[in-house]
């Protein structure tokens, strides 16, 4: 399991270069991936201030999405919380739950911070998932151990470079 991590990160980098700023991929059709997320976007809402950012870049010909995750204010300093997981859902509208497609446990005890992650290998997304999540059905959530749910989602939008 070990060699394999090793390989997902050394092959996530080698799509994550960069130059000048943009990302660049290996191969195959590229797209650019973002979302803005907020605690209002969760299906039911939640009023918190807590927002997020999703910036992505996706080969499909590899199936590889690789992204940076930034939020902030996920928290007040009296009621402080931990990050657990970062979800991905659909297919569904901005405005409807999803089935989960996807858990990436990650452990964080910041309000307010960035992230650099990837799917790939056996977390990649199947043939079928991929239409829905190039047609832009696809949310992510960040989960804490207060919001299980979801603390903020953004609906993900895909656009070809």
């Amino acid at each position: 399991m070990k060699i394999m991590t090793i390989i997902l990160i050394i092959f996530s980098l080698a799509i994550a270069c960069t130059k000048g700023g943009k990302l660049r991929g290996i191969s195959g059709v590229q797209y650019s991936v973002i979302a803005k997320a907020s605690s209002k976007q969760l299906v039911p809402m939640i009023d918190t201030t807590s927002t997020a950012t999703f910036t992505g870049l996706y080969d499909k010909e590899t199936n590889i999405l690789t992204y940076t995750i930034t939020w902030n204010d996920l928290w007040r300093d009296t009621k402080k919380d931990t990050i657990t997981a970062i979800n991905f859902y659909g297919p569904a509208a901005a405005t409807e739950n999803g089935p989960l497609l996807r858990t990436l446990p990650y452990v964080n005890t910041n309000k307010a911070g960035s992230v650099n992650l990837g799917l790939a290998g056996n977390n990649g997304f199947t043939t079928d998932e991929q239409a829905g999540f190039l047609s832009g059905a696809y949310y992510f959530t960040i989960n804490t151990k207060r919001y299980a749910a979801g603390i903020v989602r953004g609906q993900l939008s895909v656009a070809e470079r």
